[in-house]
């Protein structure tokens, strides 16, 4: 969810081989990883036969979720993934799925605690704000209008990256085993999609230690 543009810098007058171009040096960095934008190829884990998969029958609220999307403009390096707090309130149905409520807000480069905000950074709620339904298998699709994620916690680049949309496909089990696979269209500073899987951990408190994930745990249904 990341970068505005910036122009070229002056050269000050001391000896120097180049003015700096932040733009071209992140267009430069986007043509050299272009096969790496779209989802990360992620080792698969042989966990046996795989069961039906059900939405939880117990609801659940929480400021204190951990969010860690490992885009493919990482390259498959869990430390520069793009990390969040993040609100989930979920609330089961009679028959099966609920509805959930779900908003996040950017947390600054390499954080150690849920309340390192990105300076600059903003609270989004998904759409519907109302609550998006959960079906009986776990499933919930959300969404953001506009977005945008500061250079300050952007691991990658250092830019601030502005997205025209973003997609979220939830899949729920319980309040410990949440995913969503992420799609965002980046319209500044280049036009494209980066695209990967989100995973949540519920830490119970904002100044909790950040847990360190492995690639292999990046991965949704």
């Amino acid at each position: 969810m990341f970068v505005s543009s910036l122009a070229p810098l002056a050269c000050l007058a001391v000896p120097v081989v180049a003015c700096v171009d932040p733009q071209q040096d992140y267009t430069d960095y986007s043509d050299r990883t272009a096969d790496a934008h779209g989802i990360p190829a992620i080792p698969t884990v042989d966990a046996g036969e795989a069961g039906p998969l059900y939405a939880p029958d117990a609801g659940f609220m929480s400021n204190d979720f951990y969010m860690s999307c490992l885009t493919g403009n990482a390259v498959g390096d869990p430390t520069k993934a793009s990390l969040f707090v993040a609100h989930i309130n979920y609330t089961p149905a009679s028959g099966g799925g609920g509805t959930l409520i779900f908003g996040n807000q950017v947390l600054k480069e390499y954080p150690t605690k849920l309340s390192d905000l990105a300076p600059g950074g903003t609270y989004y709620d998904a759409l519907p704000k109302s609550g998006a339904t959960v079906n009986p298998d776990g499933t919930a699709h959300m969404t953001y209008d506009m977005t945008v994620i500061p250079g300050s916690a952007n691991p990658i680049t250092g830019m601030q990256l502005t997205f025209s949309s973003t997609i979220l496909d939830f899949h729920i089990e319980s309040e410990s085993q949440i995913c969503a696979n992420l799609v965002g269209n980046l319209i500044d500073p280049i036009v494209g999609q980066v695209a990967g899987p989100c995973i949540f951990r519920l830490l119970g408190s904002p100044t909790a230690d950040l847990p360190t994930f492995q690639l292999s745990d990046f991965h949704c249904p």
